[in-house]
């Protein structure tokens, strides 16, 4: 993590950590009394200084230091995860929103941080907090997918879309799809996605199981491994823990937490 080595998050020390749902309105943040990262999960907010103007949406970070002032607008209900903490680095804003890289799975890292909070598990949290970090730091340095890496991504992504919830779908026929080698594909997917194609393929999986499990009452978790593409509900349960922290039961669990 070379390229956190000047970050000004070195030595963070988290304080608390809470699910803020949307207060209607607008409201006026005076003098925060400790650093912040605030993770939208759900719906818009709108964070205006003096000078600045930031409309943050579901898969976005903000950061606001300790003593700064700001005004909230909720754009549209939701929720978002915030992150209080202190430490001794020096910001050059107040406010300001931190880079992540493309597709980045926001929603995924902020239940494995809280679930980690909950179990008060200083070290994993610190882990996943600078995990975080660091892909914004990186995300601040990589170039844009060129056109043409682009364009060879255009017909894998079509058929990884088409075929999501199919047990068939094969990571295999994608580089012939591209017309480029396996090894090419990986590096070309990974740089516009931050993932390989078979993350890519579980991540979504689970991002759909997520849905249905708190969409339809009472479903079964077999009928849900079956509807995202997996015969077997023990690998799909133990491929859900993996990405989001919790069983798919602890999930359903957790989000009615949340909400209520």
């Amino acid at each position: 993590m070379d390229n956190l080595d000047r970050s000004p998050f070195l030595g963070i020390i988290p304080g608390s950590m809470l699910y803020s749902p949307s207060i209607i309105g607008k409201r006026h943040m005076r003098e925060r009394t400790s650093h912040a990262l605030i993770l939208k999960l759900q719906g818009t907010t709108e964070y205006r200084t003096e000078s600045k103007q930031y409309l943050l949406s579901p898969g976005q970070i903000l950061f606001v230091e300790k003593g700064s002032s700001y005004f909230i607008r909720e754009v549209t209900s939701g929720y978002s995860l915030v992150v209080n903490f202190d430490c001794p680095g020096k910001f050059d804003s107040p406010v300001s929103q931190l880079p992540l890289p493309p597709d980045y799975d926001l929603a995924s890292l902020a239940e494995r941080l809280h679930n980690a909070w909950q179990k008060e598990n200083i070290y994993e949290v610190l882990g996943i907090l600078y995990h975080l970090f660091h892909k914004s730091a990186s995300a601040t340095k990589k170039g844009y997918t060129s056109s043409r890496e682009k364009q060879l991504l255009d017909p894998v992504m079509a058929y990884l879309k088409e075929h999501l919830t199919d047990p068939e779908l094969s990571v295999d026929v994608l580089p012939r799809l591209a017309g480029v080698s396996e090894a090419y594909l990986r590096r070309i997917f990974k740089k516009q996605y931050g993932i390989s194609p078979a993350s890519y393929v579980i991540r979504e999986r689970v991002r759909l199981a997520k849905d249905f499990l708190l969409r339809i009452d009472g479903i079964r978790i077999g009928e849900v491994a079956e509807k995202v593409g997996y015969h077997d509900p023990l690998y799909f349960s133990r491929l859900f823990k993996k990405q989001t922290g919790l069983s798919p039961t602890e999930y359903c669990r957790s989000h009615m937490e949340i909400l209520f």
